[in-house]
């Protein structure tokens, strides 16, 4: 294979800034959203439960998940390197195909596999274990068609056979991972036609008979998988039934330029959009050491890419040749084949949780950008052009791992101090919690990490119940458990979920900084800074579901980190636990040894234990020290008389407490 004298270099430029953008915070970085059902299934139950997970839509990604949790078990950075790992290469893959296509304009070829690298449209590349498999899948789409490319430009027989056998493979292998990727035989067919333009002689009238002759042998990639799709495979899952979403065409012949028009939008957020609105929607909420730092790293990054167009100097002066016009082009078809899958299941690519829609489109995108970029008559504000767009991806980038970081951290403290205050839970209990990072958009949010450190139990049973479910806190929610009785059964990818909500606890944390309080519902002591959901809850909260006495868990520290340092919020856990048992002296001693240690509460709330031991042990001059403390926050100072004077029935005290309180 004849190589490009540039190619290595600036595949190692690639290197350096994808690892600028991608890498600095994956240290920090845990399991995020859908990875916490995944995570729990496979420490549970086994590798092989994936099988169950992924039967009812996409039953190849099961031998994919089975593979790597058996070689990366639940060791989170090793899925974030991996899923790194296949971004870079699918970048290779792209420039490689491009700079063999068009082997004048390596400079061009750069500019496209650098923006599709970093492409800032696609913001879940934090989820590593729901995404490993999509991003496996990009990779093994951008390799079959660099060796598609090779096999054209291959004059041998035995080698094209070869790469042309080793393409087909890898496309077979992508396809089913993620269906909606069918986009990319459009890149593969159109590269087929440049190809074929390229040789002197051709106009596109005598395209037809040789681009069918050279695709044939790829047309089996898309074929192959069609028909398995389309014939004998049955989906259980209506988003990804084809021929359901395909029915509503007929049915209303307005779906059809409603189609059209979500095409059309979605090209748009693709093409032009993604460089702006997620690092509108992400940067400018950063605190100002982490902009710092993420301007830091765009700098860095900035600096590398310029080597590159720098180093591309010595590439010779070419005359011009319609070659933006031809990326132009396919940038177009790439991108409306990319999106088109997505579309006609009625589904639209948005900057959140929906990003995973855009990246079909990305290297389309990334060819129509850089031929803007080249229609720009200066070199220098081409320069300044693309510097902009580094900026743009490598903040976003950032800001989103930043916030990403944020998260884990959060989850990660919660579930420790969970784990400090609660020995177990009741089976059956529906947990409703509130993280004070992040939303909770799904359920498996919260049961997912409460059953990874109580009830990991193998079960011989599919579907798997799950011991401890939990609520996401929507009106709706609020209204069941305000009912104080019904239930909900949802069975979802192997995991049957059975809330009562006549039976729920509450656990809540009312800022990153304050500890979790688990709300007795005899007696809630509720946060100032607390959601109105919970306090509108906050008495259906049954602490009886906290099994006091029974034998304290500890968290895999693999999935949960090392356990945190012991500060305020463990001694007001421990002080809880043991006021649930009333071990008053207990909770004293705890609360002294915590202040002795220079350590205070963020949240007046927290104060409460240790005002209940002191007015069960009689010690009032201790009770005093909280006047003014408590008089500081009239919500907190009501919570504090009411349930101090129902602590003690000591007449003497109970005029201590009215005149100190409940003024």
């Amino acid at each position: 294979m004849k190589i490009n004298k540039y190619f290595w270099p600036l595949v190692l430029i690639l290197l350096f800034i994808s690892a600028l953008i991608y890498l600095p915070l994956v240290g920090s970085l845990g399991y995020y959203k859908d990875d916490w059902y995944l995570i729990f299934d496979a420490h549970s139950q086994g590798a092989g439960f994936f099988h169950e997970v992924y039967r009812i839509d996409r039953p190849a990604r099961a031998n994919v998940m089975q593979f790597f949790y058996a070689l990366f078990g639940d060791r989170v950075l090793f899925y974030h390197l991996a899923a790194y790992l296949y971004r870079v290469v699918a970048a290779v893959a792209l420039f490689w195909s491009l700079i063999k296509t068009w082997p004048r304009r390596t400079e061009a070829g750069f500019v496209a596999a650098l923006l599709f690298l970093i492409y800032p449209g696609f913001l879940s590349q934090i989820n590593p274990i729901d995404y490993q498999a999509q991003l496996l899948s990009l990779c093994l789409a951008l390799l079959s068609i660099a060796l598609t490319v090779q096999a054209l430009q291959t004059g041998r027989l035995i080698p094209r056979i070869i790469y042309s056998a080793l393409s087909i493979l890898l496309g077979w292998a992508y396809l089913p991972l993620v269906e909606y990727f069918i986009g990319f035989e459009a890149l593969r067919l159109v590269l087929i036609v440049q190809f074929l333009l390229n040789q002197k002689g051709r106009s596109l009238k005598d395209l037809l008979i040789p681009t069918l002759r050279l695709w044939l042998p790829f047309l089996s990639i898309p074929s192959v998988f069609l028909v398995w799709r389309l014939f004998f495979f049955e989906t259980e899952r209506r988003a990804t039934d084809v021929s359901l979403q395909l029915g509503q065409l007929f049915s209303s012949p307005l779906t059809g330029l409603g189609w059209l028009l979500s095409l059309a939008q979605d090209a748009v957020k693709a093409v032009f959009l993604a460089w702006a609105v997620p690092v509108y929607n992400l940067a400018f909420d950063l605190r100002l050491r982490d902009l710092l730092a993420g301007l830091g790293i765009s700098a860095l990054a900035i600096t590398f890419a310029l080597t590159g167009l720098w180093w591309l100097r010595r590439e010779p002066d070419e005359k011009e040749s319609d070659w933006r016009t031809q990326f132009l082009v396919i940038g177009t078809i790439v991108v409306l084949a990319g999106l088109l899958p997505v579309i006609l299941v009625n589904r639209r690519a948005d900057f959140g949780d929906y990003s995973r829609y855009l990246l079909a489109s990305a290297a389309g995108a990334a060819m129509i950008v850089t031929a803007f970029i080249y229609l720009l008559e200066y070199k220098y504000v081409r320069t300044v052009f693309i510097a902009l767009l580094v900026l743009a991806s490598a903040l976003t980038h950032y800001s989103n791992a930043a916030q990403a970081t944020l998260e884990t951290r959060n989850r990660l403290d919660f579930w420790w101090q969970v784990s400090w205050r609660v020995p177990a839970f009741e089976t059956g209990t529906t947990l409703v919690a509130d993280y004070p990072v992040g939303a909770i958009q799904e359920d498996y949010f919260v049961w997912g990490p409460a059953n990874l450190i109580y009830r990991s139990e193998k079960q011989g049973q599919i579907p798997l119940e799950i011991k401890l479910p939990a609520a996401v806190l929507t009106d709706d929610t609020v209204l069941q458990i305000l009912r104080g009785k019904g239930d909900e059964t949802q069975l979802r990818r192997g995991n049957n979920v059975v809330r009562d909500f006549g039976n729920v606890l509450v656990l809540t944390q009312s800022s990153p900084g304050s500890c979790v309080r688990v709300i007795d519902g005899n007696s809630p002591e509720l946060s100032e800074k607390d959601r109105q959901r919970i306090l509108l809850i906050a008495k259906n909260s049954k602490i009886k579901n906290v099994l006091a006495e029974a034998k304290s868990p500890t968290p895999s520290a693999e999935i949960f980190g090392a356990e945190p340092a012991h500060g305020w919020c463990y001694y007001y856990q421990k002080a809880a636990l043991a006021r649930q048992l009333g071990d008053w002296k207990n909770v004293s001693a705890l609360g002294e040894k915590a202040l002795a240690a220079g350590f205070y509460p963020s949240d007046k709330i927290e104060w409460m234990p240790f005002l209940q031991a002191y007015v069960s042990l009689g010690q009032k001059e201790k009770l005093r020290r909280f006047v003014s403390i408590m008089g500081e926050s009239p919500f907190i100072q009501k919570q504090v008389c009411v349930t101090l004077s129902a602590s003690t029935t000591d007449p003497e005290l109970l005029a201590t407490i009215k005149e100190s309180f409940c003024k």
